[in-house]
């Protein structure tokens, strides 16, 4: 079990810092976190005592003598659970002021504008399935999550639950494969890179006929081809540029043999066009050609695995995936305490460096 987070070691430069976002006590306030005093001094307090409950690892009895003994706050267990059931909201404001700050930071040149936008799933102890959903994006340039969003798992993945800034250039993979993200994007002028499956997006040719996605594999030849398309109803849709990439034969091999085991464990045989279709990248964008070459696109898509490589330290480092509140209030303020901590270990890791990883 862990037992303290590394935010929590400097604890005044922490509360220095947040404090300087936003006023803790009147947003604690506001959010109904602290209409009472009792027990608990300050939102400041209040902060602290979710921190050492969520990624200090600490149960909510070892939180509150842990608090009785240093003087944080006065309350039992019970009091502290009560207390962090309504502290989600509070939390959350105290959050998005850490990444409206980190967001207002100039990147670094490399990648300036690039934003890697994904999608992780959380699920209560003893649970068959996933309750909770973190919306994620994450920038290179700035080396760290720039958004981070806690819903239900019901919410699907969407590129409105992140914001999109004229400029951006967002990488997202098969599960926003949406219209409705692909104009999110366009909307607020930014562009973006899409994977798409064979069958994700109904798609036109410039003579606005149905574009045959499957004909359009090459059999061989150049490792990287592009097609000029339309996404959508064929005389209004959106232009937009597919990008098709070979994969070397033991990556085609490895996708094939999972698609396998997927069919076989449902009962289901696999669709032989999905097999063919395993052996390639496709991606949509709306960059011009101009702008970023076809090998261009498929190397900016393939930096992806630095959002899943954050998904993992914040999994498996920061025991993100081990939620063991079963309340879902309380469990709401777990993950954002989690949030918190990570957004801040971020940025002081940043600070320490001469450029972001």
């Amino acid at each position: 079990m862990h037992t303290a987070s590394p935010c929590l070691d400097h604890w005044p430069s922490v509360i220095e810092r947040l404090s300087s976002l936003l006023d803790l006590d009147a947003s604690a306030r506001v959010h109904g976190a602290l209409v009472r005093r009792r027990g608990v001094r300050s939102a400041a307090d209040l902060l602290h005592l979710g921190l050492l409950y969520g990624p200090g690892g600490l149960s909510l009895r070892s939180v509150a003598s842990h608090a009785t003994e240093t003087g944080i706050a006065d309350l039992c267990d019970v009091s502290l659970l009560d207390r962090l059931r309504n502290a989600g909201a509070f939390f959350a404001d105290v959050l998005n002021h850490l990444l409206a700050d980190v967001r207002g930071k100039p990147p670094g040149e490399a990648c300036s504008g690039l934003s890697l936008v994904d999608g992780s799933t959380v699920s209560l102890p003893a649970s068959e399935g996933s309750d909770w959903r973190l919306h994620a994006r994450y920038e290179p340039a700035r080396g760290g999550f720039t958004d981070l969003l806690i819903t239900e798992a019901s919410t699907a993945e969407a590129l409105s639950c992140v914001a999109v800034r004229p400029g951006d250039v967002m990488v997202q993979d098969r599960g926003y494969a949406r219209v409705r993200n692909f104009a999110h994007a366009r909307a607020n002028g930014a562009d973006f890179i899409t994977r798409i499956g064979w069958r994700s997006v109904k798609l036109f040719n410039l003579a606005e006929q149905s574009f045959d996605l499957l004909a359009a594999l090459p059999a061989s030849g150049a490792p990287v081809v592009e097609h000029q398309v339309r996404i959508g109803a064929a005389s209004t849709g959106m232009p937009a540029r597919l990008i098709i990439a070979r994969k070397p034969p033991e990556a085609t091999a490895r996708q094939q043999a999972r698609l396998h085991r997927k069919a076989s464990r449902k009962g289901h045989k696999t669709d032989p066009r999905t097999l063919r279709t395993a052996g390639f990248m496709m991606l949509l964008t709306s960059l011009s050609a101009e702008r970023v070459t076809a090998n261009d696109v498929v190397r900016l898509y393939r930096m992806r695995w630095q959002i899943e490589l954050a998904f993992k330290r914040l999994k498996s480092l920061g025991g993100f995936a081990d939620l063991r509140a079963t309340d879902p209030r309380l469990a709401r303020t777990w993950l954002l305490a989690h949030l918190i901590a990570v957004v801040l270990i971020e940025t002081s890791l940043g600070e320490a460096l001469d450029s972001p990883p």
